[in-house]
């Protein structure tokens, strides 16, 4: 007999027993908290009619009879078996439906996987092994979800297990179940609210006395009407650029096309204004979804958001275990409908998502570390077109991706109405010939007097920000004469100095290195290549003794924002400077020569990203704020920052990489591993007719050794065949169980 409304269960002899007909896969979800489904007894007699149906599984289990079949995604598996299996459904499984988690024996292990679908009759005609536990009844992985893993996988070249590694945060059972608890009263605290309205309602609108409404009179007519008139709401950084009000308005909206867009601010406009505006004007019930490169711009942004009172929830990876999956939990039943994160949470499933936001996506922090490696900003556009969720790059500097895609028509640039440039910027001036030549001698200097002008000048009005590119005390030497950098004899690795009056040591291998001479010349005669952060507070101490002075980044650690006093000098490197309430007075922005002498083939684009983002904590030149660059005023980085909104500079670079054939005018793909592996790989993959295959050559350092590198290019049109043809040949090596470790990514950052 049944015991209740589940659905009845299937003995594995009696599959199908009576071929009775299967309701629609729907009514088996429609209460999934029904009671636990009866099992029919074991009839050896109805073995053929299982079989005639299609269904076998392995011995020892009952099978419901409703939709025994579930289709499973299993999560980290090897490359070549990365595709739905198929397991039977059991009574204590019953409830598994589409994006919960199961365990299932996979290889002679358990293994975690994710239910597709549940089917009526399986694709194969192998026996069916259960699904041992259903570890969640929480629709962790909605379809659309899962559909965006897919699509990451597919452009990455990766696998969809391990995609679903880096959108699922481990499951805690302890949060799970104390958020459970805080959803239930929460839904009893709603229900009992309800059941007041009511008689709220009836003690509204009962009769008053006449005494009442005599009262009330007076009180009405001493009220002015000016008192229930709302302020005038001031005007707002959003509002200067044209078209940001109609991709609010647009988005969420199910019909027509999905609105994208890439917005580079003025100096004088804060981004964390910017996006407040931008999540306040968002219609209730819409969600919202911010990604920032570091976990103190996710703080900077929260805060704002608590002052305005609205109501929003930080997934971040550097949360514990416990905290990070209740936070999941509850941006997963849609307690708030805004997230803020950084790339851990490009994933988050946020119910009704409207709107993401990305804040400054060129930032390398934003680049996974883990396979498949891909970019918060492909995970973002694969959202967008899944999810038709409006997408807004927000950045301080103009990005080469991004104008790419803006030149190709899938981004819509949104520039400001024109305004005054001292309204919007600091006043900016590089070191050029003229204030050189007028200093003499100091003007040659890293510290020339004009830099030492500015800092007084700036002193006087509030904070001093100086950036340099690297941290430590000397970080880099070369050899006086030719200039040869001074390498470890041990493991190759840079050596350095770690204060005033400190001996040649590596930072490696720890090795001291007091007889040091030059491989090239046998010279023994070293200079600084590099000043770090440390070494120039030191210098900037003995210039202004009486003034605070702060360092931020490296081993110091990075400055909070609130410990920022108003009369100090902050020596930081990009990244870490931190932002003071009312901002910096001036800015300073040393060895910009040696930020765009940087190995690789963006260093002059990330440069201007770096300095960019250091003068937008800078006050506009209304208030007093300016800013100097200290490097050769002639270089077209340099010339950029002074110009006001020109797009010359990136213009030239993208002409650059099209001749060249540099991203993103060429697919990129890199292959890293043993020497041999290498080259198998290579041979035995069936790349695209066209692709242009550099190497392999051999690697360089200490850990390099028997290790190899690759680069395969393409037109960037044909990407996804690229993609496809590496995936097929990590999964047939996979199959052969290839010897050797190998590394495939897609489009790394310095691949060249």
């Amino acid at each position: 007999m049944r015991s209740g409304g589940g659905a009845p269960a299937l003995s594995t002899s009696a599959a199908a027993a009576a071929g009775e007909p299967q309701e629609e896969q729907a009514s088996l979800f429609a209460a999934p908290a029904a009671a636990v489904p009866e099992t029919a007894p074991h009839d050896p007699g109805r073995d053929a009619a299982a079989r005639g149906r299609g269904l076998r599984t392995t011995a020892g289990f009952d099978v419901v009879r409703e939709l025994p079949v579930a289709s499973v995604r299993l999560v980290g598996v090897l490359p070549h078996l990365d595709r739905p299996f198929e397991y039977a459904v059991t009574p204590e499984t019953a409830e598994a439906g589409p994006g919960m988690r199961v365990r299932v024996r996979f290889s002679g292990r358990d293994t975690e996987g994710l239910v597709l679908d549940r089917l009526a009759e399986p694709t194969t005609d192998r026996a069916l092994a259960p699904l041992r536990r259903l570890v969640s009844t929480d629709v962790v992985v909605p379809p659309a979800m899962m559909r965006v893993c897919e699509d990451v996988a597919a452009r990455s070249g990766g696998t969809v297990g391990d995609v679903l590694r880096l959108a699922l945060p481990p499951r805690h059972a302890r949060a799970e179940k104390a958020d459970r608890a805080a959803a239930d009263k929460e839904q009893a605290q709603e229900q009992g609210t309800a059941a007041e309205v009511p008689d709220a309602a009836a003690e509204e609108t009962a009769p008053e006395t006449s005494e009442s409404q005599e009262s009330q009179e007076p009180q009405e007519s001493q009220e002015s009407p000016q008192s229930q008139e709302p302020p005038e709401p001031g005007p707002r950084p959003g509002d200067r650029y044209v078209g940001l009000a109609a991709l609010l308005y647009r988005a969420g909206d199910p019909s027509g096309p999905v609105p994208r867009a890439a917005l580079t601010l003025d100096a004088g406009d804060p981004w964390t204004v910017v996006t407040a505006d931008a999540l306040a004007d968002l219609d209730d019930g819409q969600g919202a979804l911010v990604i920032a490169p570091d976990q103190r711009d996710v703080a900077r942004l929260s805060r704002v958001l608590t002052a305005r009172g609205l109501a929003h929830e930080v997934l971040a990876g550097t949360e514990g275990p416990e905290k990070r999956y209740r936070t999941f939990r509850r941006v997963l039943r849609g307690a708030t409908r805004i997230v803020l994160g950084n790339r851990s949470a490009a994933f988050a499933p946020v119910r009704d998502l409207a709107l993401v936001i990305c804040v400054d996506e060129s930032d390398d922090l934003l680049e996974e570390p883990r396979a498949p490696y891909p970019h918060v900003r492909t995970v973002l556009q694969c959202r967008s077109r899944e999810e038709r969720c409006a997408l807004l790059f927000l950045s301080a500097s103009d990005s080469v991706p991004l104008r790419a895609l803006a030149d190709a028509g899938y981004l819509a640039r949104l520039d400001p109405l024109p305004a005054p440039v001292t309204s919007v910027r600091p006043h900016i001036v590089a070191m050029d010939q003229y204030l050189r030549d007028r200093e003499g001698a100091s003007g040659r200097s890293r510290l020339p007097q004009e830099a030492m002008r500015v800092i007084r000048r700036g002193l006087t009005r509030g904070p001093i920000l100086v950036q340099v590119p690297r941290s430590g005390y000397v970080p880099a030497i070369a050899c006086t004469f030719c200039g040869t950098r001074a390498q470890c004899p041990h493991c190759a690795a840079q050596l350095s100095i770690t204060g005033r009056g400190g001996h040649l040591h590596c930072r490696v291998c720890g090795r001291r290195e007091d007889g040091y001479r030059c491989p090239e010349c046998d010279r023994t005669q070293v200079r600084a290549m590099v000043i770090g952060s440390t070494r120039t507070a030191e210098e900037l101490s003995r210039a202004f003794p009486a003034v605070t002075l702060l360092v931020s980044g490296g081993a110091h650690g990075a400055l909070e924002d609130s410990e920022v006093p108003d009369d100090a000098i902050v020596v930081a490197t990009p990244g870490a400077e931190p932002s003071p309430p009312d901002r910096f007075a001036a800015a300073l922005l040393l060895d910009a020569d040696a930020m765009l002498g940087r190995a690789a083939f963006d260093a002059d684009v990330e440069a201007v990203r770096r300095w960019r983002n250091a003068i937008a904590l800078v006050r506009s030149a209304d208030q007093g704020g300016e800013v100097l660059v200290v490097g050769t005023a002639t270089l077209p980085a340099i010339r950029d920052l002074v110009a006001h909104r020109s797009g010359a500079f990136l213009d030239r670079v993208l002409e650059d990489r099209r001749d060249l054939d540099l991203p993103p005018f060429g697919r990129v793909a890199e292959i890293i591993g043993d020497k041999e592996a290498c080259r198998s790989f290579l041979e035995t993959t069936d790349l695209p007719d066209g692709s242009e295959v550099f190497g392999p050559v051999d690697l360089e350092g200490p850990d390099a050794a028997g290790r190899a590198r690759a680069v395969v290019r393409l037109d960037p049109h044909r990407s996804r065949e690229l993609a496809d043809a590496l995936r097929a040949g990590v999964a047939a090596r996979s199959a052969r169980k290839a010897h050797g470790s190998l590394r495939v990514r897609l489009d790394p950052p310095d691949v060249f």
